[in-house]
This record gives structure tokens, C-alpha cells and sequence, in this order.
């Protein structure tokens, strides 16, 4: 994806990023109707009955994850393709590269048990200098409720946030 530093920018796209930039994380509520995400999740049903759980501590011996998401369901690419989100990622990323590249697409379902992952930033799993230059977003969209109660990711407000 080139980034086009003078595209319209789509609505709330400022209060966003200034969330982005100031606290390291935004919330974007409601940004594709319930239909659709219930039909994304209708087609990731039965890959998930079928997909064994993961092993190991980090990923969780209650949890199941399976990627390649664009190629599971039609509906991927409303999401992938969010022009709010693409607008967020372009312009976070812009300083640091002119192509905006998508690394993964995954699905993850938390089953009742699953202990809390352990605190970590995705970001320490590339190797290049920390703080200096942003190189990665990550994008999460609940299909299901989104809780603590059943495993919602915990963000440490403020700690990773990055001015320019």
C-alpha cells in the first residue's frame, strides 16, 4: 500500500491519532455494523471447532489461533481494509517508510481458564532500536464481547506512547 500523504483523511480520524500518538493506543468503537462482524465471526466458527489448542505459555494452552484470515472469509477485507484504520496506520507509519505492509492476519479465541498472558510489548520482537521509529501497528477487532472476565488484552496507559 503507498501511503498519499495528501488523502482525505476519514471521520474521526484526528481524535484518533492524537489518542494514538499521546497514549500509544486508541479505542475505535462501533466502526463496521454488528452484521458484519457477526458474519465475520459465523465464518471463523467452525475453523475455530476444528483448530487445536496452542502450546507453550506465551500463547496459551487454553487458546486457539489460526491465521490467514483474508483467504477464510469474504468479510476479512472490510476489516483489513478499514479506510479509518488504514488512515491511522499510514500516518503512524509515514515518517519511517513510503509501503505499508500487512504482516499477519490472525484469529484468536480465548477459552474460559486461559491463566492472563504475561505483560509484553509485540514490538520487542523485531530487532531494531526501540523509541527511535515506529515500524509496526496492531490492530484488534472483538468479534465477541471484550472484557477482562474473558481474556481482553490489558494496556498499560501511557507507558509506550511515542510524540513526535
Amino acid at each position: 500500500m503507498t501511503i498519499d500523504p495528501n488523502a482525505t483523511r476519514p471521520a474521526g480520524f484526528d481524535a484518533a491519532s492524537d489518542a494514538l500518538r499521546n497514549q500509544g493506543w486508541c479505542l475505535l468503537p462501533d466502526l463496521l455494523p454488528k452484521d458484519r462482524v457477526a458474519a465475520l465471526a459465523a465464518d471463523f466458527d467452525p475453523i475455530f471447532d476444528t483448530t487445536p489448542f496452542c502450546q507453550g505459555d506465551f500463547y496459551g494452552a487454553r487458546t486457539k489461533r489460526f491465521g490467514s484470515l483474508l483467504k477464510r472469509s469474504r468479510h476479512s477485507a472490510a476489516f483489513v481494509q478499514h479506510p479509518l484504520i488504514t488512515a491511522l496506520v499510514e500516518d503512524a507509519l509515514r515518517p519511517w517508510c513510503d509501503t505499508v505492509q500487512l504482516n499477519l492476519t490472525q484469529a484468536i479465541e480465548i477459552h474460559p481458564g486461559a491463566p492472563t498472558q504475561f505483560p509484553h510489548r509485540d514490538q520487542d520482537m523485531w530487532p531494531a532500536e526501540k523509541g527511535k521509529a515506529e515500524y509496526l501497528v496492531n490492530v484488534m477487532w472483538p468479534l465477541t464481547s471484550f472484557t477482562r472476565a474473558n481474556g481482553a488484552t490489558l494496556i498499560y496507559p501511557a507507558r509506550t506512547a511515542r510524540r513526535r
